[in-house]
């Protein structure tokens, strides 16, 4: 063998070796696996509101021997009195075994899990809680990642959760309140109750689309308005619309079926739309108001005070940019504020 030939072969065999280093520790790996554990997912990357919620209840129920195991039992308990109990030096996530009920504030960095309620102080501050029970926390309280209740959530005046909140029955929020993802049967919003239902259709005068001007029959049930479209006051209208333009719908009138604008909807003083409200910029929805389908925007939404989004029967879903709530709204199903939600007084 000549010696240019060794050099050639020399020199593959170098670059052989250093092409096949990278892959040794995945070799490694693939032979004897070491990293078997499930990756954290984080908050803002699950749809599920409740995803962290279920899983804390997993872990309890594993530590506390009333389930599978799941290699993430490691908690501190929370202390029978609690006076000795120093919340800002715990360590560990924390379980309570009885309800906790604390007319000063509680501030804990740790999630903690109540086996049944937990009230709190004004000024309360958690990175996580669940109870079993119901939440009650004081006003200016603070929900850092999340919060759920089997029962009831309430937090009270300029408390914020921003980010995600869910109940098996009802969230209760104070004015002045701040929100990101509200999930529960009920969300209630401020102090006032809803009021007046919308207006019977023996107080409204049936309408046709086709009458409307400029309209465009697409379906037997669809109609189609290019540019701006109002529809008067008290009137009842079958069927879905879309409108390209800004889509006004007048006091006291009901639409059965869907809308979609492209500029905005504003829904008038106790009209009501019993189907879907889709649109590409912002969504009004007046004083008394009722839309009982999805209520979807890209920009932001306004629902007025005293207003009824869904349902009791029929959750739906509230999903804009940036929510502004009234006092004494009621929302039945989700509520999802992209950037931020706020729970404005009368």
């Amino acid at each position: 063998m000549t010696p240019s030939l060794m050099t050639y072969l020399a020199f593959a065999v170098v670059c052989l070796l250093l092409l096949t280093l990278p892959f040794i520790p995945a070799f490694r790996e693939w032979l004897r696996p070491t990293d078997l554990a499930a990756l954290p997912v984080s908050a803002n990357y699950t749809a599920d509101i409740d995803h962290f919620a279920r899983r804390l209840h997993a872990d309890v129920s594993a530590k506390l021997g009333r389930g599978d195991a799941t290699g993430y039992e490691d908690f501190d308990f929370v202390n029978d009195s609690l006076q000795d109990m120093d919340w800002g030096k715990a360590k560990k996530r924390l379980i309570s075994r009885r309800s906790i009920d604390s007319a000063s504030a509680i501030s804990s960095v740790q999630p903690v899990y109540v086996d049944g309620n937990i009230r709190a102080g004004s000024e309360s501050a958690f990175s996580a809680l669940y109870a079993t029970g119901d939440i009650d926390l004081g006003g200016s309280a603070r929900i850092q990642d999340w919060a759920h209740a089997d029962g009831v959530v309430r937090l009270g005046q300029k408390s914020a959760a921003l980010r995600r909140v869910s109940a098996g029955t009802a969230i209760e929020l104070g004015n002045e309140a701040w929100f990101e993802r509200l999930n529960a049967p009920t969300l209630r919003f401020g102090t006032v109750k809803p009021g007046p239902t919308p207006p019977t259709e023996d107080e409204q005068t049936p309408e046709s689309y086709a009458d409307l001007p400029d309209a465009i029959q697409q379906t037997p049930a669809l109609f189609l308005i290019r540019g701006d479209c109002a529809l008067p006051p008290a009137r009842v209208y079958r069927g879905s619309l879309v409108v390209t333009g800004f889509l006004t719908i007048g006091a006291g009138t009901t639409v059965i079926g869907d809308i979609k604008a492209r500029d905005g909807v504003s829904i008038g003083h106790r009209a009501s739309v019993q189907g879907a409200i889709t649109c590409e910029k912002r969504i009004y929805l007046f004083k008394d108001s009722r839309a009982v389908g999805p209520v979807v925007a890209e920009g932001d939404i306004l629902i007025g005070a005293s207003a009824v989004v869904g349902l009791p029967e029929a959750p739906t879903t509230v999903s804009g940019m940036n929510v502004i709530v009234e006092d004494g709204v009621t929302v039945h199903g989700t509520l999802w504020a992209h950037e931020i939600g706020m729970v404005k007084a009368a």
